[in-house]
């Protein structure tokens, strides 16, 4: 177990062994844009120090090699990955499914990683690959993975894990389907802990040291200084997790009108460091990233006057970082109703509730359950529940 978070397999990202990607590199560069990348590795003094240093902390568990051996070996790597689509790759070895991330994971938990992921002209730069990855990916080429073949996601394992339909043309859409009704695969996970308040920690502040384990949230930051801040601080932040085979669509949890929207740029592949040897640090780094990844904010004026004015929040991880949002101010929404999505797989996702607003889960949310799309998740405490 994790010092700081323990994530089910149902959550999880990355495989243990990112050997698992063994055979997936070339020998040549051959996208403008990754020589681009690599043209600023070598020309900035400070990144050149440290992707050459991330090699060198990378930890190698069991003896391990990993296929990339240096930040060129690296960047032909990243050139591959982005002409193709992501495969599947088995109910419990998600790798395939965010191969960047694979890749990536075991230099996100080094020193060096983090200056690196944190850095703003390296976030740049993946914003400009991500956005020429997803062209292919939204496009009819990308189609070749959804079909019976091994690794594909019309394959007898793919449809077995995921009891979905068929009837999609392209990578993205299959993703991204919106339809919910009858299937048992649109759900979310709430991260399992032993600490049970993880997933909805009460009396949150505007400022708080969220790099330090232990959950907190700094509703400031996660935000990003919105003057409707202060109407949440002390309020009530709950957090659930989707793996790269959930279900993607974001759906209005209340009846009511939206009332603002932000999308915020942030960091990709940044996370907390820690000490242990799992490479899918960012999976233990789900709080810490809310107030640093890029991300969405939908804030929502419920009809119903004790939950008031609430806020969901998006926040994309790694290559599925991809928040678009599909409503604006003043709709009207009924509970259910279609708010946006995140694209090429799965993130993490926050409600966010006025500390006037007395949420109490019900008894079936618990630490590493899933809970279905449209299901209901909290019920208003009454004076009578209190007494």
């Amino acid at each position: 177990m994790s010092p700081s978070l323990y994530i089910p397999n149902h959550g999880r990202w990355v495989a243990h062994k990112p050997a698992a990607l063994d055979g997936w590199t070339y020998d040549q560069l051959t996208l403008p844009l990754i020589q681009e990348f690599q043209q600023l590795i070598d020309d900035d003094p400070e990144l050149f120090m440290y992707f050459h240093k991330m090699f060198d902390e990378v930890r190698r568990p069991n003896g391990d090699s990993d296929n990339v051996k240096d930040y060129r070996e690296l960047m032909v790597t990243l050139n591959r990955i982005i002409t193709q689509a992501p495969r599947f790759g088995g109910a419990n070895n998600l790798v395939m499914g965010v191969p960047m991330y694979a890749v990536l994971a075991p230099f996100c938990n080094t020193p060096s990683g983090y200056n690196i992921f944190i850095n703003a002209k390296v976030n740049a730069q993946l914003h400009k690959i991500f956005d020429v990855w997803a062209e292919f990916l939204v496009s009819p080429e990308s189609r070749y993975v959804l079909t019976k073949k091994d690794q594909c996601w019309f394959s007898p394992t793919a449809l077995d894990v995921m009891s979905q339909r068929l009837g999609t043309s392209f990578y993205d859409t299959w993703v991204c389907r919106d339809s919910v009704s009858g299937l048992t695969c649109a759900k979310s996970s709430i991260p399992d802990n032993p600490e049970p308040n993880y997933f909805r920690r009460p009396n949150v502040r505007a400022l708080d040291k969220f790099w330090i384990k232990g959950h907190s949230y700094s509703l400031s930051h996660m935000f990003s200084h919105d003057p409707l801040t202060p109407l949440f601080v002390g309020g009530t932040v709950y957090q659930g997790i989707l793996s790269s085979l959930d279900y993607h669509h974001w759906h209005s949890p209340v009846d009511g009108v939206v009332r603002k929207t932000r999308l915020i740029p942030g960091t990709y592949y940044a996370a907390r460091l820690d000490n242990d040897s799992d490479p899918d640090v960012v999976s233990r780094s789900q709080d810490f990233v809310t107030a640093i990844a890029a991300r969405a904010l939908i804030f929502i004026e419920s009809d119903n006057p004790v939950i008031g004015l609430m806020c969901f929040v998006a926040v994309g991880l790694g290559e599925v970082s991809t928040c678009e949002i599909t409503v604006k101010e003043g709709d009207r929404l009924k509970k259910g109703d279609d708010l946006g999505s995140f694209h090429f797989g799965g993130s993490t996702h926050c409600l966010v509730f006025r500390p006037q607003t007395p949420v109490k889960p019900f008894p079936h949310v618990r630490p590493g359950t899933l809970q279905n799309v449209n299901s209901n998740i909290f019920y208003i405490e009454s004076r009578t529940d209190k007494n």
